[in-house]
């Protein structure tokens, strides 16, 4: 599927006769436009945030979204990625497919890769290899080496135990100790956020990915005042939160599309690491 070739460009305002929906012309929505809220992909079926790009239907009574990165995903992803089949919509075959970065079922299109048998929802599949800010830098993992819980981790939800076998981002040395953020985690919080209407964002200084994405801060909040408890100096525990928060509004943005986020990641595109 091929849309636009020029990875620089800038999105085109307009897509006509887009593969996954020919009929009709596509129209770039953006977080400026008026009723840029919240809505469901038809192309992943995952919920895109209020704010973040779209691409929209025109046609009177056809509501039809898609995601900016579903609309432009490319056949084949960066090399790196190693993944090498274009997006395509899930079996219909009564197997139930997983995607292996959050762990939720794969519902719509799914990048697969046949060497390393891994299924990504587009937007799972652009979330960055590295997230960097004030000299502190959190990794991206493949399942199986994290920690069972992790900065957001509660009881609550589906599979809790089995969060850590999907993708994490990592910090070896934040504040003086490792730190943890589930991809599974990450998203759950911000779906809950999203979805109460939360008014708590952080904006940090210098903008950041998912501008206009909700993100819940109390646990980390909950995890800073833990750290006061230690003997952290306020300053030092301003700029952990600072930190942290900016790191979860990136992942955060990518999982809704906003291709902000990505954009503010730091970095390009890479497999994770393990």
């Amino acid at each position: 599927m091929k849309v636009k070739s020029d990875k620089d460009a800038p999105a085109p305002a307009e897509i006509r006769g887009h593969p996954f929906h020919p009929a009709h012309k596509l129209k770039l929505i953006t977080a400026d436009d008026a009723g840029a809220g919240r809505f469901v992909c038809d192309g992943c079926k995952e919920l895109g945030g209020a704010g973040c790009a779209r691409y929209e239907c025109e046609e009177a009574g056809c509501d039809f979204d898609l995601h900016a990165p579903c609309a432009l995903a490319p056949d084949v992803l960066p090399a790196g990625r190693a993944l090498v089949e274009p997006p395509t919509a899930a079996p219909d075959d009564g197997d139930v497919r997983v995607c292996d970065a959050c762990g939720d079922d794969v519902r719509g299109f799914v990048y697969h890769c046949f060497d390393r048998d891994l299924d990504l929802h587009p937007c799972c599949a652009h979330l960055p290899g590295r997230v960097a800010l004030g000299g502190a830098a959190f990794e991206l993992s493949s399942g199986g080496t994290a920690p069972r819980r992790c900065l957001l981790c509660t009881e609550e939800g589906s599979r809790p135990h089995l969060r850590r076998n999907y993708w994490t981002y990592s910090s070896d040395d934040l504040d003086g100790e490792a730190m943890h953020l589930h991809v599974a985690c990450v998203k759950r919080m911000a779906y809950e956020s999203s979805s109460a209407g939360s008014s708590s964002s952080h904006r940090t200084d210098g903008g950041g990915g998912g501008r206009n994405m909700p993100v819940i801060r109390a646990p980390v909040q909950a995890a800073v005042a833990l750290r006061k408890k230690n003997g952290r100096p306020r300053s030092k525990l301003k700029k952990l939160l600072k930190i942290v928060v900016f790191v979860l509004r990136v992942i955060a943005g990518v999982l809704f599309g906003d291709p902000t986020a990505m954009a503010v990641a730091v970095v390009g595109l890479v497999f994770p690491n393990g």
